[in-house]
């Protein structure tokens, strides 16, 4: 357990040195996709609506960014600072350093998450915030989080990073149901969307703003990944010590 804190402490000193920074590119995205994509060319019925649509998919599309983002640290760590080398030698397991390396993804996340929630609460977008609300999106940024290690390590340099971005992400984040109802896309389509990770997310935070149950399905298929993604980062980071 001393392991994991200590894998959690450095990342949380990186974060307080750099928490301007963070703030700064947690907001700037959600606010700009919430302003075009909620206000921009609607009327004020349709603008009311839309943006109670729109605000739970932009808390799981931050989450997701955010907690993935943790992949990025990692290979800088790797291509530039060459400290990702010295942590490995360190006597810390490799459950351990997963572990904590997604808890600081997690934080990320979900310091993501509370933003775009505050920006809708400054917007008067009705959100229930609850328990349920929470759940769903520490469960989001536990998945990607753990996904952000195993990806990192497919990566050979940056240039590779920014491809996994590319495809792994940025299809992600417009597709799952973040700006539109996935029912809208071609039904050839849809069976692709629902099994991305991000789509049964946006189904649970959306449950939880509007004060729903949580969708069963979504929550156990999340759940799994969870549990998959976790256990292929940890088969990943031990693959680096052979």
């Amino acid at each position: 357990m001393h392991q994991v804190t200590a894998v959690i402490l450095r990342e949380l000193i990186i974060l307080k040195r750099k928490f301007w920074r963070y703030f700064f590119s947690f907001t700037i995205s959600p606010l700009l996709y919430f302003i075009t994509f909620g206000w921009g060319g609607r009327a004020a019925a349709d603008r009311a609506e839309y943006s109670a649509f729109i605000l739970p998919g932009l808390v799981a599309m931050s989450a997701m960014i955010n907690s993935f983002g943790l992949s990025t640290e990692i290979n800088i760590a790797r291509f530039y600072w060459k400290t990702f080398d010295e942590i490995r030698t360190a006597p810390v397991a490799d459950w351990a350093y997963v572990a904590g390396e997604v808890a600081s993804g997690m934080i990320r996340g979900v310091l993501a998450a509370c933003i775009v929630i505050a920006m809708g609460l400054l917007f008067r977008v009705p959100i229930t915030l609850s328990p349920l609300l929470l759940l769903s999106v520490l469960l989001t940024t536990l998945v990607f989080a753990a996904l952000a290690i195993s990806t990192a390590m497919l990566a050979k340099s940056h240039a590779d990073q920014g491809m996994l971005t590319s495809f792994v992400i940025t299809p992600m984040a417009f597709l799952c149901g973040t700006f539109f109802p996935v029912d809208a896309y071609p039904s050839w389509l849809q069976w692709l969307i629902q099994i991305m990770p991000l789509t049964p997310a946006s189904h649970l935070v959306r449950a939880a703003a509007s004060g729903q149950p949580l969708p069963a399905g979504s929550l156990g298929y999340l759940a799994a990944l969870a549990v998959v993604f976790m256990a292929a980062a940890v088969l990943m980071i031990r693959r680096t010590r052979d």
